[in-house]
């Protein structure tokens, strides 16, 4: 063991190394994804099991926890923040019992609370650690009293859950949407964005608001017959849901704030596909999943990018940076078309899915859709525009660093590789 340790930890003092290593481990293993994947892959004992999406999740999480180290600035405390919470990922997508879930679906709370209080530098931090804490805890103690009920007349295994009654359905459902999350349950949201640090924000947007989604996704097919009644409900509030943030993101002047409500979006989006009881619906969160990872942890990148330089994340101060930066207005270009999913990214193909799964539901949400995706286009462009032009202000030239450019490249790699190998998400 020690013989992989001892040079991996040579490599990462070595800082100048890091960026061509975590860019190479990086593609080398989205080739391996693409070339070698099995669509068959089962792995099954009496504890873990992988399938696609599970499998999917895994290797998204261990590209961001790459891209993070890439990005961060700070890698001492990557070790006992990050990594905790890469383990904890990878055991709760692949363990098949129960009570396992959600000891790891709420253990991923103290590495995250760490990773805002030791290395965040915000005032508000505390307040959004306690946000954090008391959304997620108090919808997932349902979820612990119905696992109990539970024992009490089967077993822990994950496949019981179709014997659920409605009601405990409902309540087993709660820590999910809340952890998804869905609107009304969103407000933890960006607070906690705002307040985390890079690697916070990267992690939050990549990879934990896809634990609710995974656990809907292993859920929703178990209870179908009696999702039937409840989904009409479900389906709405994220209708209006993604409008309303849509629309709030058009008044928001802090970046991070904005970046953090058009996540409340487009997670909105994933809820309409998996809530929709079909398997174009599905297949069309779970892409969206993926894409929203990419691009919203490219964003918050490139937004801490400016901080850093500038000392301010507000758009009003923000003016003509195509001839300041042109190089980096180039990706800010590139992340807001992947965030009103132009193509040819699969965010596209994700919202196509999405919209044609919703409207076999109903044809009037359509009107609602309608409003949501012009809302987005509206407040992506407006967020682009005000940063790349209008009236110059007398800001400083400041190089940014080439360790960010890769990691802005090795995000975007995937959203469009992806296209040409669709057969391994299907």
């Amino acid at each position: 063991m020690l013989k992989f340790i001892i040079p991996l930890s040579i490599l990462f003092m070595l800082q100048t190394w890091l960026p061509f290593l975590i860019m190479s481990i990086s593609i080398l293993s989205l080739l391996i994804i693409l070339m070698n994947f099995n669509s068959a892959i089962t792995i099954f004992n009496k504890m873990m099991f992988q399938d696609k999406s599970s499998y999917i999740l895994i290797m998204l999480s261990l590209m961001s926890v790459m891209l993070i180290i890439l990005s961060s600035l700070n890698l001492k405390d990557i070790f006992t923040t990050i990594f905790p919470i890469l383990l904890i990922l990878i055991l709760t997508f692949s363990t098949s019992n129960l009570i396992s879930f959600y000891i790891l679906f709420e253990l991923v709370l103290i590495p995250t609370m760490m990773l805002i209080l030791k290395m965040s530098k915000q005032q508000e931090r505390l307040q959004a650690s306690i946000y954090l804490m008391m959304y997620t805890i108090t919808a997932s103690l349902p979820l612990l009293i119905n696992m109990i009920l539970l024992k009490n007349n089967y077993s822990f295994n994950i496949m019981n859950i179709f014997l659920f009654k409605l009601n405990m359905i409902i309540m087993f459902m709660m820590a999910f949407l809340v952890k998804t999350p869905m609107f009304f349950t969103h407000l933890w949201l960006p607070k906690a964005h705002v307040e985390a640090p890079l690697e916070g924000s990267m992690i939050l947007a990549a990879m934990l608001l896809k634990l609710g989604g995974y656990g809907l996704i292993r859920f929703i097919p178990l209870c179908i017959k009696k999702m039937n009644s409840i989904n009409n409900w479900i389906i709405s509030i994220s209708l209006i849901g993604a409008s309303l943030t849509s629309l709030n993101c058009i008044r928001q002047k802090d970046l991070k704030s904005l970046i953090a409500y058009s996540s409340v979006a487009h997670m909105g989006f994933v809820l309409l596909g998996l809530f929709s009881m079909t398997k174009l619906g599905m297949f069309g969160a779970i892409l969206m999943m993926i894409a929203h990872g990419l691009s919203s942890s490219a964003l918050f990148l490139l937004t801490n990018d400016l901080y850093l330089k500038y000392h301010s994340r507000s758009i009003i101060l923000f003016k003509s940076m195509i001839t300041i930066t042109p190089n980096i207005t180039f990706w800010w270009f590139m992340f807001t078309m992947v965030n009103i999913s132009a193509p040819p990214t699969i965010n596209t193909i994700s919202e196509i899915f999405i919209m044609m799964s919703t409207l076999m539901w109903n044809k009037m949400t359509m009107i609602m859709i309608f409003i949501s995706s012009i809302a987005v286009t509206a407040f992506s462009m407006m967020m682009f525009l005000n940063i790349s032009h209008n009236k110059m202000h007398s800001l400083p030239l400041i190089h940014t660093p080439y360790k960010i450019y890769l990691s802005l490249f090795i995000h975007l790699i995937p959203l469009i590789m992806l296209l040409t190998k669709m057969e391994i998400l299907i």
